[in-house]
């Protein structure tokens, strides 16, 4: 999906998106917290909301690295390249 036409730079624009992303994740959370309180009917015309609790198990890898031998640990080590994309305001 292409964005919309404007006079605003690329940069403004992802600026833009970002600003607009937080104010329905902030909606959202409010959303939520009202189904998982019961304050809120989880029924509505089109859709239902069901809660689930689930545990998921991690490894701590702090811990991990400080009680267990590298040598026992670090084949199994996976590296990821990850590009991030942030955004600033300039200086004026």
């Amino acid at each position: 999906m292409s964005p919309a036409p404007t006079n605003r730079k690329a940069a403004d624009q992802l600026a833009d998106v970002r600003a607009r992303i937080k104010v329905l994740e902030a909606e959202e959370a409010e959303l939520r917290e009202g189904f998982i309180a019961g304050t809120l009917d989880p029924v509505g015309d089109g859709y239902t909301v069901a809660i689930e609790t689930k545990i998921n198990e991690r490894i701590d890898l702090a811990e991990m690295r400080q009680r267990i031998a590298e040598r026992i640990w670090k084949p199994y080590v996976v590296e990821k390249s990850v590009t991030y994309v942030n955004v600033r305001r300039r200086k004026q």
